[in-house]
């Protein structure tokens, strides 16, 4: 998914402007009857989620012993550990069972749901093995404190930032992968609750990402998934996320203030977001809220404002992730 790869060009890139050698191992699948060995590792105990992955990695194949080896999220956690290193650390990223809390909101399939069985002890068992624990969001770090880890907030950040001229304000953008539950939870109940009055205000909305060619709503055209979503963010004046729930919808956030659009988002969605970034992003909490917030940033000086303090919150990837690993190496 676009949020992953994103986490996963961070820590790359903060790993590569604190050490001097940086390698990156994609994990490869054994070659193996995989339910046998799953349900052999299910017998002892494990979560589903986690005994698929340890049937489907390999072992990686240190070259030599480096002075840190960083596991991207937690079904990287078993192979990672069988590489030595002066500091292991475990990039959660989300946590996975913050994730399933967060969905038992909504509808989300049986297979899922089975798949997750069990996860949060799963992830609190496989962390406890590593020097230090990362997650993008202190949501994420309150939740595995309750659970007795502590982990460290390495937020989110964005590819480049690139401070565009004001769109049209009447332009609404939604840029999400519609094959991600929550995303098409979220937009399904904003189109029937919000967009009505929205549209009979003059509003339209693109929404880019996969599956929303199929969208049929009045004044809101649909483009799939397109090669880059810049031209779409110049072209809108302002960019919604009516996503309450999940573990993704903040890198979508970060994106707009990146971009130099100011964000209107579902309330909740606030949880995933730095305090700088709160402040920036404009909050709704029921259908009625989105019309007024949308005609606030009418006003051409708090439509500069906003973008202003969402363009400032953002970090570019890396930083983050290079700060902690100096201070780490030099502690």
């Amino acid at each position: 998914m676009q949020g992953d790869r994103l986490r996963l060009q961070s820590v790359v890139e903060g790993a590569r402007r604190a050490v001097s050698r940086v390698e990156v191992v994609d994990l490869k699948p054994k070659v193996k009857t995989p339910w046998l060995s799953v349900a052999t590792t299910l017998a002892h105990g494990e979560a589903p989620y986690m005994a698929w992955y340890q049937w489907h990695w390999q072992a990686v194949q240190c070259s030599d012993i480096p002075e840190i080896v960083i596991g991207f999220q937690l079904r990287a956690a078993q192979p990672t550990l069988e590489c030595p290193a002066r500091y292991r650390i475990l990039d959660l990223t989300d946590s996975l069972g913050l994730y399933r809390n967060n969905l038992s909101t909504i509808s989300e399939s049986r297979r899922k749901r089975w798949m997750l069985r069990g996860i949060e002890g799963a992830e609190i068992r496989w962390s406890h093995r590593f020097d230090e624990v990362w997650v993008s969001t202190i949501r994420d770090q309150q939740w595995l404190a309750l659970m007795g880890l502590s982990a460290r907030v390495i937020e989110n950040a964005v590819s480049q930032k690139k401070l565009l001229t004001p769109g049209n304000l009447r332009h609404l953008l939604f840029v999400a992968n519609l094959e991600y539950l929550p995303n098409r939870v979220g937009l399904s109940r904003f189109l029937k609750t919000a967009w009505p009055t929205l549209y009979r205000h003059d509003y339209q909305l693109t929404v880019v990402g996969k599956g929303s060619e199929d969208i049929q709503d009045p004044g809101v055209t649909g483009m799939g998934y397109v090669p880059s979503v810049e031209p779409y963010y110049v072209e809108a004046g302002i960019v919604i996320s009516p996503v309450p729930v999940g573990a993704g919808s903040q890198n979508k956030i970060l994106e707009a203030m990146g971009y130099g659009r100011p964000v209107v988002v579902a309330a909740e969605a606030l949880k995933g977001l730095t305090p700088r970034q709160r402040e920036a992003a404009i909050p709704v909490t029921s259908a009625s809220d989105w019309l007024p917030s949308l005609e606030s940033l009418q006003d051409a000086k708090r439509y500069q404002r906003a973008v202003t303090d969402g363009f400032q919150a953002v970090p570019v990837a890396g930083d983050a992730v290079a700060s902690r690993l100096f201070r780490l190496l030099h502690q």
